[in-house]
């Protein structure tokens, strides 16, 4: 019997340890037709060929590409044709501050030549005209700064579009790339 003990002892020791294998295999294989089903339902990760991807790659670089170019040659257009309102508008600016200026030459040129009026006029009526012209130059020298000022303003908005639409068409240069 005690040959058998030894037996009995080591059946004893291999049952354990396999009950305790199946219940960590258990444990393990618990969770595993809910993650089969999950795993064959949803694909997570699809792998495709270098040839595919090119040919993918290819395919869209077709269809974007006219539409790119479109996009493109409008913006240049539309580039050109601020372009063309700006110097317009640098153009008119300077035209009106040459007539502002020659305005004042004129005005300081009437100041300093001598006007002969004769002596049974009044001083008072004399000064009453001196003030409606100034009052009305006046006015004139006001409303043509407005339009500079309106020019200057319209000039710096059409670069700034300029810039902006010159940005975008280096964005979408970019991305063609």
């Amino acid at each position: 019997m005690n040959a058998l003990s030894g037996c009995v002892a080591s059946l004893t020791l291999s049952t354990e340890t396999l009950q305790s294998t199946i219940e960590t295999l258990s444990a393990a294989v618990e969770d595993y037709p809910r993650v089969c089903k999950i795993l064959s339902s949803n694909r997570h990760f699809e792998l495709i060929s270098a040839k595919e991807l090119t040919t993918a790659q290819t395919l869209l670089s077709s269809t974007i590409q006219p539409e790119t170019d479109r996009l493109l040659r409008e913006t240049e257009k539309a580039v050109h044709k601020l372009e063309l309102k700006e110097r317009k508008l640098i153009a008119d600016a300077e035209l009106l501050e040459t007539r502002i200026a020659n305005s004042l030459k004129n005005k300081s040129a009437a100041d300093t030549t001598p006007i002969k009026v004769e002596e049974d006029e009044d001083e008072e009526d004399k000064e009453e005209v001196d003030r409606k012209e100034d009052a009305k130059n006046e006015e004139i020298l006001r409303r043509l700064k407005a339009q500079r000022q309106r020019l200057a303003y319209a000039v710096e908005r059409l670069e700034l579009e300029k810039r902006q639409k010159e940005m975008l068409v280096k964005k979408s240069m970019s991305y063609n790339i």
